[in-house]
């Protein structure tokens, strides 16, 4: 049976996906347009370092990239690379890009090898846009007709554009391109409409909101989770506050500086702090947290704010969520119910649909088309094997309980999932394969009270060589990302491996297998080395 929302769990004006997400009135331009005509000098976007940016002045901003992407040669139809962290001039040339008739695509700045080269060439394009601090890693990538330009925090060069008059996009009109882990090969590009980014609205209920309201945002461009606060914001029209990175001592102090009500917030980190008399005074009213009902509830109770939590991916949006916290939440990684115009089912793996209680993949439709992903660019036969017939298959495995509420139970592909990134098993074998000294190796994701789950690497040397465990670290910290960094390293036989029948290596066993004791733990390991 396909499962629909309780339209009488909220109002519909506070979560009707669809009808928000088709109307052109809240594509994001539009939205800022709309506030700037209204109130141009209402506050909008705030930088902690101290820049701010008014509606009014984030329209202009708008138009002075247009001008400037027009100078630097970008044309409709292309697509531009944007390597810089959250920050007005992120935001600005997003829709700038968009209101051109091009289409921006976010890179992760710590990609390097093979991972960068692929991000940096896939989408063919022949811009990229960087902080001065970040632009040498474009640069040095070497790819031939891609030009670099630099964006100062002061003084970029698009603010010294004449103003360009726009064209708003519409509701179906490319939003931009962000890449998932690729945990079936390279990253994929997905696109995303601006209908996509529009069905964020309502997630947190819109009546929950109003023009006095700031989220708090200190995560990458290059995830949803950095775009998802401009929908919500420009809505009801509050502010935006901006950290370019995530900083741990920073978090509390930014939040009251700027009354910041909401946030997605890293809950295991937060609750690492020790205890303060005043945790409890704070101007937070709603956090986004994980998929741990015992931590969102304890972080509630101790900063005295409502947690909620959603089920989502980069390709089907947020269609799942939990906004009541429930005490059989505690026990298990409750992700809630449908929102309003979502269907859902639970597939075994001949594709049928299973019982309630009974474990399966998800697939997901959502009310209309636009509101997931377009496709992958440049990969159509993935992206008809992703989606058919209107169903987006997740790759990850639910329970539907028979309240028809969801629960989370692992990812059915080969992913280690590391503080909100995840990470293709297969694409880091592959790059830890490439050392001269390895001969095999598997990679694994161990439990991590703070990580969520910790990379684990088993390595087989090539006969002769004498593997040290530090130095294939350093070579790998050349050619990884920090995030796909190895936690621990144990080098082994071929022999003393769990194997398959077929002389496959189990990877399902290895997780008991491993001696995290005898294990080199590397020293950027997040947490200390706990027994297991």
């Amino acid at each position: 049976m396909v499962s629909q929302f309780d339209p009488a769990s909220f109002p519909r004006a506070d979560d009707d996906a669809a009808t928000l997400a088709l109307d052109p009135n809240f594509v994001l331009p539009r939205r800022v347009a709309h506030w700037a005509e209204r109130d141009p000098n209402r506050p909008f976007l705030i930088e902690v370092s101290g820049r701010t940016s008014t509606y009014g002045e984030t329209l202009d901003g708008i138009r002075r990239w247009v001008r400037y992407l027009k100078e630097v040669g970008v044309r409709r139809g292309d697509y531009v690379l944007s390597m810089l962290p959250a920050s007005i001039d992120a935001h600005c040339l997003w829709m700038a890009t968009s209101c051109l008739g091009a289409c921006e695509v976010p890179i992760n700045p710590e990609l390097r090898g093979a991972f960068l080269e692929h991000a940096l060439t896939d989408a063919g394009a022949r811009v990229c846009f960087a902080r001065p601090e970040i632009a040498p890693v474009a640069i040095d990538a070497g790819i031939a007709n891609l030009q670099v330009f630099k964006v100062d925090r002061q003084q970029p060069e698009a603010a010294q554009a004449d103003p360009e008059n726009i064209e708003l996009p519409l509701p179906e009109d490319p939003s931009c391109v962000i890449y998932t882990s690729g945990t079936t090969g390279p990253a994929k590009g997905a696109i995303l409409s601006w209908a996509q980014m529009s069905a964020t609205i309502g997630r947190i209920p819109r009546s929950w909101f109003s023009e006095t309201d700031a989220v708090y945002s200190c995560h990458a461009m290059f995830h949803i989770t950095g775009r998802s606060p401009m929908p919500a914001m420009s809505d009801v029209g509050g502010r935006i506050v901006l950290r370019e990175h995530f900083s741990l001592a920073a978090f509390w102090e930014d939040i009251r500086h700027h009354g910041c009500t909401s946030t997605t917030a890293f809950v295991s980190l937060l609750m690492g702090q020790p205890e303060r008399e005043d945790d409890d005074q704070n101007p937070l009213r709603v956090v986004f947290g994980g998929h741990d009902g015992r931590a969102n509830r304890r972080f509630a109770e101790r900063f005295n704010v409502r947690t909620l939590d959603f089920y989502g991916s980069t390709e089907a949006g947020f269609p799942i969520g939990l906004r009541r916290p429930r005490e059989e939440a505690a026990q298990r990684r409750d992700c809630g119910w449908l929102r309003r115009g979502y269907a859902a089912k639970i597939c075994d793996e001949a594709g049928d649909e299973v019982d309630r209680g009974v474990a399966g993949e998800l697939l997901i439709r959502p009310p209309h088309r636009l509101l997931m992903t377009l496709g992958y660019l440049g990969q159509p036969e993935k992206t008809a094997a992703a989606i058919a017939e209107g169903w987006y298959r997740t790759g990850d495995r639910l329970i539907q309980h028979v309240d028809e509420s969801f629960e989370f139970v692992d990812r059915m592909r080969d992913t280690i999932r590391r503080m909100g990134e995840n990470i293709s098993s297969s694409a880091l074998e592959a790059s830890v394969a490439s050392d001269p000294e390895v001969l095999e190796c598997a990679a694994i994701g161990l439990p991590d009270p703070t990580a969520g789950q910790e990379v684990a690497l088993v390595v087989i040397p090539r006969p002769g060589c004498s593997l040290e465990p530090s130095a294939l670290f350093e070579r790998l910290a050349q050619t990884l990302p920090r995030y796909m960094q190895p936690a621990y390293i144990v080098v082994t036989t071929a022999d003393d491996l769990p194997r398959t029948p077929t002389r496959k290596i189990r990877k399902v066993a290895l997780p008991e297998w491993i001696d995290l004791e005898e294990a080199w733990t590397s020293p950027r390991a997040q947490v200390a080395l706990k027994p297991r």
